[in-house]
């Protein structure tokens, strides 16, 4: 083959694959995040007690005043350990007399559980109404 022949030939080749498809392969990612509400934290526990129905009964000794009431836990947890404070106060609100109860002996269920309690204290004629407080230890 002359030198002519074989550098037409090569040079048909070179134009050849030059001309070919030339194959590329794309690989594409894609990332997808999905926010997910996050539940709130649980409430916290609390203590919520009130004082219903206070008030006055007969008392053994004329010299002094026996004093009733009931103690509603409405939270969402049992206490114990309480005490209640009883204020007696004038028609002007301030405080003639104060006495607090020895320590419950029962625990207070949650959720409406009910414990009573009673009290008393020197009967006094300035005393109008009388204000209780539990007091938790």
């Amino acid at each position: 083959m002359p030198l002519s022949a074989a550098l037409v030939l090569v040079a048909a080749s070179l134009l050849i694959s030059a001309c070919s498809t030339t194959r590329e392969s794309v690989v594409a990612t894609r990332s997808t995040t999905v926010e997910q509400p996050v539940p709130p934290p649980p409430p916290p526990r609390m203590v919520d007690l009130s004082i219903i129905n206070l008030h006055d009964e007969p008392s053994p000794d004329p010299r002094r005043e026996k004093l009733v009431g009931m103690i509603v836990n409405h939270g969402d947890r049992p206490v114990s350990q309480l005490t209640v404070r009883v204020d007696a106060l004038d028609s002007n609100g301030n405080v003639v007399n104060s006495v607090e109860t020895p320590l419950l002996a029962q625990n207070i269920d949650p959720f409406g559980g009910q414990a009573n309690f009673e009290t008393s204290m020197p009967r006094d004629s300035a005393v109008t109404t009388y204000h209780a407080v539990a007091i938790a230890r």
